[in-house]
C-alpha cells in the first residue's frame, strides 16, 4: 500500500511541476516554436543522460558493496557528472532563450533605451 502512496504522490508532483512548466513557457513571447523544439529536445537528452548516471551511480554502489575499493571514486565520478550535465543544460537553456532577443531591434533604438 506504501508503494502505491509513493507512485501516486510522485504522479500529482510531476503533473503539477509540468503545469507550472507550461505556464512559465506560455508567459514567454520572446518564446518561437523553434525554440520550444530545440528546448525539448535538449531537456529529454539531459533527462536521458541524468537517468544513465543513476544507473551507472546504482552499478558502482552495487560493485561497491561487493568489496570494489575503486568503486567510490566511481560513484562520486558519477555524481559530478549529474551536476556538470545539469549546469550545461541550465547554461544552454538560458542562450538559447536569449537568443535573437535584441538581434531583431536596431542597434540605435537599443542605445537610445527603447
Amino acid at each position: 500500500m506504501r508503494k502505491i502512496q509513493r507512485r501516486v504522490i510522485a504522479i500529482w508532483l510531476f503533473m503539477g511541476a509540468n503545469s507550472l512548466y507550461a505556464q512559465a513557457l506560455v508567459s514567454m513571447p520572446e518564446l518561437s516554436p523553434i525554440k520550444t523544439i530545440i528546448l525539448y529536445l535538449l531537456d529529454a537528452y539531459g533527462l536521458w543522460k541524468i537517468l544513465q548516471c543513476v544507473k551507472n551511480v546504482m552499478d558502482h554502489l552495487a560493485e561497491s558493496s561487493k568489496g570494489d575499493t575503486t568503486a567510490k571514486d566511481r560513484v562520486w565520478g558519477s555524481v559530478l557528472a549529474i551536476v556538470g550535465i545539469l549546469m550545461v543544460g541550465v547554461v544552454l537553456n538560458v542562450i538559447i532563450l536569449k537568443a535573437g532577443q535584441y538581434g531583431a531591434t536596431p542597434v540605435s533604438s537599443v542605445l537610445a533605451g527603447n
